[in-house]
């Protein structure tokens, strides 16, 4: 998908590039002399963006006018380390699936096993998700979160970037910035053709009747735009609550009678762990009645943030080869399940966790390792020690991980929902489709959690 070359191997990259810090400097100067050129600017893309249907579950889509721009190099790079990491994905989904000590890292899906372990033929496993990461200070794209689970802005984020090309803007008047090397900018149906790619691939056939799927009417965001989509490449599609389909002997259909071929599910799994109401969908998903995407393990395995503690453990590590391991050492931040006992932590030396997770408050994370949206996020840097000594004794009772903090770059930008120019964090996340490179979104906020439900704002993503 990636119109790019790629390089032969991944590389060190600088994080900023010239036109960014070029924007960088143009925004710091119109900030002081000529703050409402940059606010006329941001109203008329705010405009746009809610012209063109994009939101964010009712609220205003928070597309920003100061976009992240981007070198080839860097593209290259994030590029190239997204689409390996989907295939390491790949080596963790099978080794859940035969190891017992990778399933106890997962003790919440205990009793789905039988589910998620029914592994689809076709590769790769995981065909729709967003990486999430940051730049290290060692120059590499880290992965701190893999969101294998119906991901936000699949469409969304492409179309913005259109919108956000087309509006006048004293911040980049001058610059050669792109946005169509990136697939699903240059092609807004790029998610659901891929959709289709994947119902071809498993059955040979041309997909005929669709359904996205949620449960008890949450995270519908996103979804009308999926629907029509499909509609727009040929396929009769609709949103369906889980309970509006029956499983029958030919197969799973909708209210209206009709065979569903292929489902999308657009769902917390959170919400399903123990409800009778999903037996039948679960069965027929995992059975493989019905082209499901993603599988069960994807929506609940590997997208909990206990995979990177299967990655980063070097428990593990005969299970992947050189090259894999050496891509795990530079891409993915050291990771455990918070739990009592010993292990090791980023140089390999010998500790006792609980007590090294006390001790080392300014270098961790601690975060749910199956919410979203930044829920009970800790950052520990920026977490009082009181708040921080009761989170451990939760952790250590829940299923909750431990991550290496990364230290993300900061950019400037306006924040149109409080109608401040400031400074704050940013993160890149890298949508691959297909085991491909799909594009970018760029998140910042003034939260050390970087994320929308939580007044974060989206930079357009723009290649030099």
């Amino acid at each position: 998908m990636t119109t790019w070359s790629k390089p032969a191997a991944i590389a060190t990259v600088p994080a900023i590039s010239e036109a960014d810090a070029q924007i960088e400097r143009r925004l710091c100067e119109l900030a002081t002399c000529d703050s409402a050129s940059i606010w006329e600017a941001q109203d008329e893309l705010s405009s746009a963006i809610a012209e063109a249907g994009m939101h964010f579950e009712g609220r205003a889509y928070p597309v920003c006018l100061r976009p992240l721009a981007i070198d080839c190099g860097l593209a290259n790079h994030l590029s190239a380390t997204a689409e390996v990491v989907i295939n390491l994905l790949d080596v963790a989904a099978a080794l859940y699936c035969g190891n017992e000590d990778v399933q106890d890292l997962f003790p919440t899906y205990k009793h789905l096993r039988h589910w998620i372990t029914c592994l689809p033929k076709d590769r790769p496993i995981v065909r729709i998700c967003r990486l999430d990461g940051l730049i290290g200070d060692d120059g590499y794209y880290k992965i701190i979160e893999t969101n294998t689970g119906g991901p936000g802005g699949v469409i969304q984020n492409g179309v913005a970037a259109n919108v956000w090309s087309r509006i006048s803007n004293p911040l980049t008047h001058g610059l050669s910035l792109d946005v169509d090397k990136q697939p699903f900018a240059k092609d807004p149906n790029c998610f659901v053709r891929e959709l289709v790619s994947a119902y071809r691939a498993a059955t040979g056939s041309e997909l005929r009747n669709a359904a996205v799927v949620n449960f008890r009417g949450r995270y519908t965001n996103e979804v009308d735009w999926i629907v029509n989509g499909l509609i727009d490449v040929g396929a009769k599609a609709s949103l369906l609550d889980m309970s509006e389909i029956k499983r029958t002997p030919r197969g799973l259909v909708g209210p209206d009678g009709e065979l569903i071929e292929l489902v999308y599910n657009k769902l917390d799994v959170r919400d399903m762990i123990d409800s009778v109401e999903c037996i039948d969908y679960l069965d027929a998903c995992a059975a493989q009645e019905v082209v499901s995407i993603n599988p069960w393990i994807a929506e609940w395995i590997l997208a909990d943030k206990a995979i990177l503690a299967v990655l980063s453990d070097e428990r593990f590590s005969s299970n992947f080869n050189a090259e894999q391991i050496e891509i795990i050492a530079r891409h993915i931040p050291w990771t455990r399940l918070v739990r009592a006992g010993a292990t090791t932590d980023p140089e390999r030396h010998r500790i006792e966790l609980l007590g090294y997770i006390r001790e080392n408050k300014a270098n961790l994370v601690l975060k749910p390792s199956n919410a979203t949206r930044g829920e009970h996020v800790l950052v520990g840097r920026v977490t009082s020690s009181k708040v921080w000594e009761e989170h451990i004794d939760r952790a250590a009772r829940n299923p909750y991980v431990v991550q290496e903090y990364v230290r993300p770059g900061e950019v400037t930008a306006p924040h149109p929902p409080s109608r401040l120019i400031k400074k704050m964090p940013y993160g890149i996340d890298c949508y691959v489709f297909g085991g491909r490179l799909a594009g970018f979104q760029s998140r910042a906020s003034f939260d050390a959690v970087m994320n929308v439900g939580r007044s974060g704002i989206l930079l357009p993503v723009a290649i030099d």
